[in-house]
């Protein structure tokens, strides 16, 4: 009978509830919030800031030379607008600012005519970008985290940080007595309990927030086309190099007029037959590239007559 008691009193263990989630990986050692810094448990510090004042014009990669500073975490928070609801608060707006461009000429005051008319001029080809579904209206919050080993090197990383940032004409705040929410919203658990940092930016502003630069973009051999910007290693491209790396051939260059996109065709055209001795047919309708490259191709194809091809 005892037996059977002490059989009947056995835990059950669950061997599924012995598996970490996603909290046992996020959660760290301790957390002592101060004002303006988090204690994170032994040698691990952090400061958490907002940005409040973007640069006029973004690029591409234009946060990426914060990663320099080291142990950096940036997260970024993108929302949608509703399109009704901003046509309507960009016409009040324009509405708003033609009158006061009205009121300052018959007043003779000159002096905030330019503000306002570059002002009139971005409202409404903002307007009608978005009218015509050409563009659309986001809402992006930066949060920055700076990570640490003392409070010492934080703090001079903090430095580093606002002189980096000044020199895009960028300024971020430190979430003081809210360092705690702030890492609520780094963490990838889908909590954003800091609100009203949020600023506008159309699609095109957005895409320069994503970071996309690859220190490993190029193939072991080809045609040399530059350096990268990261890391300053040549790059090569050989479309014939095949799967996996390249599933066909196929090359793309597109820009505005002017942007040099015959002069990039002739380069990498020209450096093929330098280094490869391969030749290349082209349907030249504007006969670009019939006379400056006419030699190249008579010289690595001698037997094939060029001019029943490029004419």
């Amino acid at each position: 009978m005892l037996g059977k008691s002490k059989k009947r009193n056995k835990k059950n263990i669950n061997i599924f509830n012995n598996v970490p989630n996603i909290m046992d990986l996020l959660l760290p050692d301790t957390l002592q919030e101060k004002s303006d810094y988090l204690c994170l448990g032994y040698n691990k510090y952090s400061r958490i800031f907002v940005m409040t004042i973007y640069p006029e014009q973004t690029w591409v990669s234009w946060l990426d030379d914060l990663f320099n500073i080291g142990d950096i975490n940036i997260s970024v928070k993108i929302e949608p607008s509703i399109n009704g609801n901003i046509i309507n608060q960009l016409t009040r707006k324009l509405v708003q600012s033609q009158s006061e461009y009205t009121t300052y000429s018959r007043q003779g005051n000159i002096l905030h005519l330019p503000e306002l008319e570059k002002q009139i001029g971005d409202l409404e080809e903002l307007r009608m970008l978005i009218q015509t579904n050409q563009d659309k209206l986001f809402f992006a919050t930066i949060f920055i985290t700076l990570n640490a080993e003392s409070l010492s090197e934080l703090n001079e990383k903090t430095k580093i940080l606002e002189s980096e940032l000044n020199k895009k004409t960028a300024m971020i705040r430190t979430l003081t007595f809210r360092q705690l929410e702030g890492l609520k919203t780094m963490l990838p658990i889908g909590e954003i309990p800091i609100n009203n940092y949020e600023r506008n930016m159309v699609a095109g502003g957005i895409a320069t927030l994503i970071p996309i630069s690859n220190p490993n973009l190029s193939h072991d051999k080809g045609i040399f086309i530059g350096r990268n910007i990261y890391t300053n290693a040549p790059i090569y491209i050989d479309t014939f190099i095949g799967p996996p790396a390249l599933p066909n051939p196929h090359v793309f260059i597109c820009g505005t007029s002017g942007g040099g996109k015959s002069v990039a065709l002739k380069t990498l055209t020209a450096r093929n037959i330098a280094t490869t001795g391969c030749g290349a047919f082209f349907i030249d309708v504007e006969r670009r590239i019939h006379k400056p490259y006419k030699n190249a191709w008579r010289k690595s194809n001698k037997n094939y007559s060029t001019e029943k091809v490029l004419e």
